[in-house]
C-alpha cells in the first residue's frame, strides 16, 4: 500500500468518527478487522502486507484515539 492510500484511509476514518458518522464500536471493528486480514497475510507469508495493516490499524488508533477492542487487549 502506497502512503497516499494510507493517508486517504485514515482520513477518511477519522472524519467519519469526528462527525459522529461512525461510533467508537465501529472504529473497533475496523481495527480488528485490519488486525485480522494482517494475520491472514502472515499466514500466507506476506508479510509486508502483514505490517502495512498492522501500521494502519495502529495509526486509526492514534488518530481517533479509540482503543482497540477489549479483545484485542487480551494477550494469551
Amino acid at each position: 500500500m502506497d502512503n497516499g492510500t494510507e493517508l486517504a484511509i485514515r482520513a477518511i476514518i477519522r472524519a467519519l468518527f469526528q462527525s459522529g458518522a461512525i461510533n467508537r464500536q465501529q472504529v473497533q471493528g475496523i481495527m480488528s478487522a485490519l488486525k485480522e486480514a494482517a494475520g491472514g497475510a502472515q499466514d500466507n507469508r506476506d508479510s509486508e502486507t502483514a505490517k502495512e495493516l498492522a501500521a494502519l490499524s495502529k495509526h486509526i488508533h492514534l488518530d481517533t484515539a479509540v482503543p482497540p477492542s477489549s479483545d484485542e487487549r487480551r494477550v494469551p
